[in-house]
């Protein structure tokens, strides 16, 4: 790495500031975007102008000097892991296939400008970084005029997605995997500003980890509700999501809909399986006995479906560092099946085409990682120039329904569909 220290001067200011401010205001250089809804989504984090970026999930990592107004979160680096890093951090697993087209398999990036705002203070912190490579940045790939998009393929038709589904089951019947996470991929051309997209995409479906990155030529655009990891006080926690139902017509099928959820054994099994997966991978970057499940389940409900989900939490081991954390948790199993390795191994043999950033993970995290905060990158649609894809899956056990699993997907992807197709 050609230097050690970035070096950054914060201010602060209150106001009162909402999401469309901060769109209204994305230029024409690279920037990321962070800006969930929700209860626990406190921040919005814009970055803009890169001076570094890590293209693995490893160091060394520069040293941060800090003067002004410092906030209370360091988002130092901010981007995404690709799902394909597993690969390479599992050398034991198969190449991934050839992706469609250039795409970052890992893209973390220090941003020469950054403004967080707190929306529980009503404060914005503004920071100008120094350091790194003091070139000016190429423009995004962004363009201008209305958005138009079409469908061009399915990486799967709905008789071959039930067919891989039945494989599985196969696959577990013979005891050698539990649960798979089996994944298709839509593809569409679009023209015009990705920016009206990603903001329909937020009015639609308002989720607590809403991103959108624009590189000088890539685009990612993310409404995933599944945190993957966030890191605070010395402590981790993990929130897999698993067993999915889709909303009703009106209050009372909605309602029935939640419990029969809530009470399914088959969707309480599988996010049982992952969540004691989950409490596995942290028990290797966490002091032990510290792994500890916190809900089991609890229900999470959006515009289009309902989720259950668990929380695990640890205390991190003290000195860990970036390439350890993903080496021990990422991919996320919820993304993955159980056993992990097992599972990733039949999901490369099934699915023809690369997630690229589709299930990986997409947040932001201090340079020291006392500080971190990762989604896992579904309900994700990531460009090039010209194409845009978008991926959706879900998790098959032995007692899956095929047709039942390809009808899931479709509720998964129905938002970003409607967005498209708008």
């Amino acid at each position: 790495m050609p230097f050690e220290e970035i070096s950054e001067n914060w201010s602060a200011r209150p106001c009162r500031l909402k999401t469309v401010d901060f769109f209204d205001s994305l230029g024409g250089k690279p920037f990321a975007f962070l800006y969930g809804d929700g209860a626990e989504t406190r921040w919005i984090i814009l970055g803009e102008d890169p001076i570094l970026v890590l293209a693995e999930p490893k160091g060394p990592l520069p040293r941060f000097v800090r003067s002004g107004d410092v906030p209370p979160v360091l988002p130092d680096f901010i981007g995404h892991v690709g799902y394909e890093c597993g690969n390479r951090l599992a050398v034991s697993l198969p190449p991934p296939a050839a992706k469609p087209f250039p795409f970052p398999d890992c893209h973390l990036a220090v941003y020469r400008n950054l403004r967080l705002y707190d929306r529980e203070t009503e404060t914005l912190y503004l920071a100008q970084r120094q350091g790194g490579d003091p070139a000016e940045a190429a423009p995004n790939a962004l363009l201008d005029g209305p958005f138009r998009a079409r469908k061009i393929w399915d990486s799967d038709t709905a008789k071959g997605y039930q067919e891989k589904v039945e494989l599985i089951r196969q696959e577990i019947a013979k005891g050698n995997v539990y649960q798979v996470n089996l994944t298709r991929v839509e593809r569409w051309a679009f023209r015009g500003d990705l920016r009206l997209f990603a903001r329909r995409l937020f009015d639609a479906n308002p989720a607590p980890f809403s991103g959108f990155i624009a590189g000088p030529d890539f685009s990612v655009v993310s409404s995933s509700p599944e945190r993957f990891f966030r890191i605070s006080d010395g402590r981790i926690l993990a929130s897999p999501i698993k067993g999915t139902a889709p909303r009703g017509d009106n209050a009372m099928a909605d309602g029935l809909l939640k419990r029969n959820l809530l009470s399914s054994p088959k969707e309480r099994a599988e996010l049982a399986m992952i969540t004691d997966l989950m409490r596995n991978d942290l028990t290797r970057v966490c002091q032990i006995p510290s792994v500890r499940v916190e809900t089991f389940p609890r229900l999470e409900s959006y515009a289009n479906v309902h989720h259950l989900v668990a929380d695990i939490s640890g205390s991190l081991v003290p000195g860990l560092t970036l390439e350890a954390l993903f080496s021990a948790l990422f991919p996320g199993g919820s993304v993955t099946g159980c056993p992990k390795r097992t599972a990733m191994r039949l999901i490369r043999e099934l699915e023809a085409h690369p997630r690229m950033v589709y299930t990986g993970a997409l947040g932001w995290f201090s340079h020291d990682l006392a500080q971190a905060d990762f989604s896992i990158a579904i309900r994700t649609a990531w460009t090039s120039p010209s194409d845009l894809l978008f991926g959706v899956g879900g998790g098959v056990v032995w007692d899956s329904d095929p047709a039942a699993e390809y009808q899931e997907t479709v509720h998964k992807g129905s938002s970003i569909v409607r967005c498209l197709n708008s």
